[in-house]
């Protein structure tokens, strides 16, 4: 049996990136023999030390845990996801030192944003970045990827920077074909890239139900980040819009703006349910009437719409980026990215009930195929021998 070791540095916030890489795990322990090296980013002790680390791009304590892995294991392949922080960039030079094979799977385009050192290199001309959703107007000169700290910026920067370069000359897997695209357009080498879908492990509990006070199909709901560049500042403004609409608008996450949303709520039909776990917000995806997202960003794999097709739930999304490829083709229910008009137009498309169950339908056929645990393992066994 083959083995794969797989790195991965979790968030502060657990998001759809960790999941994924949760549900990756346990799919190839199916027909591999898999260990995983996970670091957390809210396990920094020294602060001063981890600054050091990321000046010279290298974290003495993350490569004494990789070499300690790759000398015990033997793996015949390292699947990495994410980097940034607590794993740092010195594990790439000692996977070449040990000549081990490895990919990296790229869930979001933070190699591209943070590598700058001025805002105009980031935009592009654009005024707003549709891959991390900074805006013209968030600094004067230096790209501030992080808005609440300049120095957590440019540690970014001097990651990214070398990370962009690592990225260029590895074996890279992307999310989706837009993502693929993307990097071709950004000067990567079309041979050097293959697709690697994320699987889905949906499994629930009808009891953790119980604890929430909403009845079956009686809302829909938004589950993820809470943040402006996710769009919930317009998807509330919109729903604050309709008449008496009949579904109840349920928010699930945390995030930097949900404690603001929160007090600014006069509408008691509009529900915060803050932090919950995957499997309660897999309960409450399978009791929803549809989900709904409205972000402004390119998404990866979009983990909450993937859910809700698998549970055989309608979504509502923006055309944006990757998210159409995850749904059968002139969906309905897709709208146009930032039209507040179009928006509010698949509210009123939703009071169709039979549509709704007719997409559904439609949604749990496209993705079952597309995400089947029998296509992710073949798709990996062709990248194990790439």
């Amino acid at each position: 049996m083959k083995k794969v070791l797989l790195v991965h540095t979790r968030y502060r916030i657990t998001g759809g990136e960790d999941i994924a890489v949760d549900n990756e795990i346990l799919a190839l322990k199916k027909v591999y023999d898999v260990e995983a090296l996970i670091f957390s980013n809210n396990e920094i002790d020294n602060i001063f030390k981890q600054i050091i680390y990321f000046l010279i791009n290298k974290n003495s304590q993350s490569d004494k845990l990789l070499k300690n892995k790759l000398n015990s294991f033997k793996p015949d392949i390292v699947y990495i996801h994410n980097t940034w922080f607590k794993a740092s960039l010195g594990i790439f030079r000692l996977l070449k030192k040990h000549n081990t094979k490895f990919v990296i799977k790229l869930h979001n385009y933070r190699f591209e944003c943070g590598r700058f050192f001025f805002k105009t290199s980031h935009l592009k001309e654009n005024s707003l970045c549709s891959a991390c959703g900074y805006h013209k107007t968030d600094t004067f000169l230096f790209n501030k990827y992080f808005k609440d700290s300049y120095i957590k910026s440019l540690l970014l920067i001097i990651y990214c920077k070398q990370y962009y370069k690592i990225l260029k000359s590895s074996n890279v897997l992307t999310l989706s074909s837009f993502q693929k695209q993307y990097l071709i357009n950004d000067g990567f080498d079309s041979k050097n890239l293959k697709i690697l879908h994320n699987p889905l492990n949906i499994n629930g509990d009808d009891d953790n139900q119980k604890s929430i006070n909403l009845s079956s199909k009686s809302y829909i709901i938004y589950a993820g980040l809470i943040s402006e560049e996710k769009g919930i500042r317009s998807l509330i403004d919109t729903y604050n819009l309709l008449n008496k609409y009949e579904k109840k608008l349920v928010i699930v996450g945390e995030g930097p703006l949900l404690e603001t949303f929160k007090k600014e709520n006069k509408n008691n039909q509009i529900i915060f349910l803050g932090k919950q776990s995957n499997i309660q917000v897999l309960n409450l995806i399978k009791n929803s009437y549809s989900v709904i997202t409205n972000t402004k960003l390119y998404e990866g794999q979009p983990t909450l719409l993937s859910e809700a097709s698998m549970l055989g739930i309608n979504s509502v999304y923006p055309r944006n980026g990757g998210i159409e490829e995850f749904f059968p083709k002139d969906n309905p229910f897709s709208f146009e990215v930032n039209s507040s008009k179009d928006l509010m137009d698949k509210f009123s498309l939703l009071q169709n009930s039979e549509l709704v169950e007719s997409q559904s339908n439609e949604n749990f056929r496209h993705i079952e195929k597309a995400l089947s645990k029998e296509n992710y393992l073949n798709s990996f066994r062709e990248i194990e021998k790439w």
